[in-house]
């Protein structure tokens, strides 16, 4: 059963007191993370756009909302473009049809909201009001012109947002069973984890970290244990450093350095390990910017192998 929306009480998000142990991880956004598991996410925000492609995340997040007993928020936006009695007639149809999907997906009351304005817009401006933990969204329709030069809207959404973004495309079969983190020694990955660990508290949590080795083909050409053994030595230091420093999930143990470029480290991992949801943090200082995420994690959001948790710092 549905019902209407909730205002959230302004200010709560990272508004705890505290000191934060962490010296990687800094400021309001950077407490919440590292505090540890007495601040569960209360509140979701899940934007869907009523399509197939956008049914497993409503799934997913009404599963997540009674795992954590959370409030949940469901949102759609209509095209701001259209003409105003369209555009109201639209709006009340899919609000209608909101109230309908989310009847036959679970009981569980949830506040829904339907914005007319732009997509991105409306999302990160609902996700401040009811000052949501998490935001869910589904995967996106294909563009690849127009991503060219915008991006998805799921990388725009993670872009503005200081907020986790869980992508969601993976079957909902129950709780995450297992999560994979990327593990690259910053704030950003460290505030992935711990949000992987509040996603999926009961969840194995298993950590990788790939090592870059400069020119190996010259170095290493053979990818001898010699020639490759002083770099692996030298991150095994740096991860057991920054990993004593570090706030991280209980159940997640400390990786073994695996050599080679991040994207074919991740296929390795996604093959053995086969996880529901892979964790990752993105980097950069300018919420406009094209190139804020990264190149590996645009790849990973674009065409992601399951569910994927996003954290910007």
């Amino acid at each position: 059963m549905c019902c209407s929306p909730k205002s959230g009480a302004p200010g709560r998000w990272g508004a705890w007191p505290g000191k934060v142990e962490s010296d990687s991880v800094q400021g309001s956004l950077g407490s919440w993370y590292a505090r540890g598991k007495e601040f569960a996410m209360t509140r979701i925000l899940i934007a869907t756009d009523l399509s197939e492609r956008s049914d497993r995340a409503l799934r997913r997040a009404f599963r997540l909302a009674e795992e954590m007993d959370a409030e949940l928020t469901v949102l759609t936006v209509v095209d701001e473009d259209l003409p105003e009695k369209i555009a109201t007639v639209m709006a009340a149809e899919a609000e209608a049809q909101l109230v309908a999907q989310c009847g036959t997906i679970s009981e569980r009351k949830a506040a829904i909201r339907v914005e007319t304005v732009e997509p991105v817009a409306a999302i990160t401006t609902s996700a401040s009001s009811i000052d949501a933990d998490l935001l869910v969204l589904g995967v996106h329709r294909p563009r690849p012109f127009w991503d060219i030069f915008t991006g998805t809207t799921m990388e725009r959404i993670v872009r503005a947002s200081e907020r986790p973004v869980l992508l969601a495309s993976g079957p909902v079969t129950g709780a995450y069973e297992r999560v994979l983190c990327g593990i690259d020694l910053s704030p950003a990955c460290e505030a992935a984890a711990q949000a992987a660990g509040r996603v999926a508290p009961e969840a194995v949590l298993k950590a990788f970290h790939a090592v870059h080795v400069p020119y190996r083909g010259l170095l290493a050409p053979q990818d001898s244990a010699k020639a490759l053994s002083p770099f692996i030595d030298e991150a095994q230091r740096e991860l057991g450093d920054w990993w004593k420093r570090a706030q991280l999930p209980e159940q997640m143990e400390q990786p073994v350095p695996s050599v080679g470029a991040v994207s074919s480290s991740l296929d390795k991992e996604i093959e053995s390990f086969q996880p529901e949801l892979i964790a990752v943090g993105a980097h950069g200082r300018v919420a406009i910017s094209i190139s804020l995420l990264g190149r590996f994690t645009e790849d990973l959001i674009r065409t992601p192998p399951c569910d994927v948790l996003v954290v910007r710092r």
